[in-house]
């Protein structure tokens, strides 16, 4: 009599990790694409939004806050550093240290980087609802609290 296996009914289009996955594809994608207006990528217009939005001027805790391994951030701050976005300049602090900051050239990029953002990616939340947005961000901010995550994107050269 042959063995007759315990079929399970999986599907992907059902399981939060390929949710989510599918949609960082599709928004990284859209978002990729409307910053080459600026000369920017993704990653790129990160570092730079953490820089000018956020305040933090040192590479280590970019890295930390962007949530990039420090190699692949300081690679980035030189490629933004030689398109004229950010300079870097001797920390105040410490001697040893450098600080991060964006550049006229930067400060006009972050004008425009939010509403190009915007534009590129409303297309994909049309079905939702402004407050359906709101909550699904909320949701997505609590996704790793509470434990040890290791969400530091390694990045190819």
């Amino acid at each position: 009599m042959p063995l007759q296996e315990d079929v399970t009914t999986y599907k992907a289009q059902n399981n939060l990790g390929y949710c989510l996955s599918r949609a960082a594809l599709i928004m990284q994608t859209a978002v990729d694409a409307a910053l080459i207006e600026i000369g920017l990528n993704r990653l790129s217009w990160t570092v730079l939004a953490c820089i000018r939005f956020e305040g933090i001027e040192s590479p280590s805790k970019i890295a930390e806050f962007v949530g990039l391994e420090r190699t692949t951030a300081s690679r980035l701050i030189t490629r933004l550093e030689k398109q004229g976005f950010v300079t870097r300049q001797p920390s105040n602090e410490d001697g040893r240290g450098h600080s991060v900051k964006p550049t006229l050239q930067g400060i006009e990029a972050c004008k425009k980087g939010p509403a190009l953002i915007e534009a590129a990616t409303r297309p994909y939340l049309s079905d939702l609802s402004e407050n359906n947005v709101k909550q699904l961000i909320y949701l997505l901010k609590h996704i790793g609290t509470g434990t040890v995550a290791n969400w530091k994107v390694p990045i190819s050269k």
